[in-house]
């Protein structure tokens, strides 16, 4: 069988072996965002906590109280989401207060919480999606990143000795800059999508910080016990939409890079000798998932790849990147395989450092 010849252009290589996606960035400035509207979400709520004290008079001071509901610490499942069971225990308190909470005080906070959430997280009062919602911008520049690392990688392969002169023409006429309207298409459901993600989110906080401070007022808590407790809940919610911005954002990347690289097959290899699959780049941390490394330098098909990311929570919190690569549609031979044996290295490397860590 005659050998593929090897070239040394290789696809976009990760400056960090920890960030194969050179998305750390993006990732950083979206978790700045999202800390600030937090932080004023967190503000905004103890203050209600402190209203509450116009409605509050001396119930009982240093006695036991009988509570129908669990600790606070038991309210959480393994997820830090609200379990409302409830149970017969007693909570121990020097201090008890009787609050005024009628039904229009009830639906205030309510209201006000709702409001609150949906202003800083949705942007969206009504619930739907609006036209510049902040976070898009946090998407788009991961889907420009990716077609743009996909058409640079794709260009650096396709040398005209390996490629030919006609495919490799092609390839460099290819703009990083043009979405067409496929992508267009693709990019506003990364947005829908994760707009309902953020909603689902929000209104799920909306519940669970309205039934914190309720409940709390019903078991007598003081006001800065009401304070900590609902500040707790809001920190939830915070490590909530920070797993779903890292999980969104390298999606997004992802999913446009094999958009592309599945065009790009379509439209330039389609009847060529070659075709591009996906070279795995696992993010080299202490923290990777061992199962995400395994497949550091390894060679799939797009379709292998989008089957490994619908399964159970692999897509959620990865870090790990897929570059085209150039191989041989019959044989499966790779055009730069000291790349893959660097690779392997890599991995290795990894495993032992793993290893002695523990």
């Amino acid at each position: 069988m005659k050998k593929i010849r090897q070239i040394s252009a290789y696809p976009v290589i990760p400056n960090d072996s920890a960030d194969p996606a050179n998305q750390k960035g993006n990732l950083r400035r979206a978790q700045v965002e999202l800390k600030k509207r937090f932080e004023r979400i967190n503000k905004a709520v103890k203050q209600l906590c402190r209203d509450q004290k116009q409605y509050q008079s001396v119930a009982a001071a240093n006695s036991n109280r009988m509570s129908f509901w669990q600790p606070l610490e038991y309210f959480t499942n393994d997820k830090g989401e609200l379990d409302t069971r409830k149970s017969d225990v007693f909570i121990a308190n020097k201090q008890f207060y009787s609050y005024d909470i009628s039904t229009e005080r009830y639906d205030s906070i309510n209201s006000f919480i709702e409001r609150l959430l949906y202003s800083e997280i949705l942007e969206s009062l009504d619930g739907r999606r609006p036209q510049n919602w902040f976070y898009q911008s946090y998407l788009s520049s991961a889907t420009q990143d990716a077609i743009r690392d996909t058409i640079q990688s794709s260009k650096n392969m396709a040398e005209p000795s390996v490629v030919g002169d006609e495919i490799a023409m092609m390839v460099r006429q290819l703009d990083a800059d043009a979405f067409n309207p496929q992508q267009i298409n693709s990019l506003n459901l990364v947005y829908s999508r994760v707009f309902n993600e953020m909603k689902g989110l929000t209104d799920s906080m909306k519940v669970d910080l309205s039934e914190t401070l309720t409940r709390g007022m019903a078991n007598g808590l003081g006001i800065q016990q009401l304070t900590r407790d609902v500040a707790k809940r809001v920190g939830v919610g915070f490590s909530r939409a920070q797993r779903i911005s890292r999980t969104e954002i390298m999606g997004a990347y992802r999913t446009a890079q094999r958009d592309k690289t599945r065009q790009i097959n379509k439209d330039i290899y389609g009847n060529s000798p070659f075709i591009q699959k996906q070279l795995w780049f696992s993010a080299l941390a202490m923290t990777s998932r061992s199962w995400h490394v395994s497949r550091h330098g390894s060679i799939y098909s797009i379709q292998e790849v989008e089957e490994f990311y619908s399964e159970a929570a692999n897509s959620i919190n990865c870090l790990c990147n897929q570059s085209p690569i150039l191989v041989n549609r019959k044989t499966g031979a790779v055009v730069m395989q000291s790349l893959i044996d660097k690779m392997k290295l890599q991995k290795k490397a990894w495993r032992v450092g793993v290893a002695r860590a523990v």
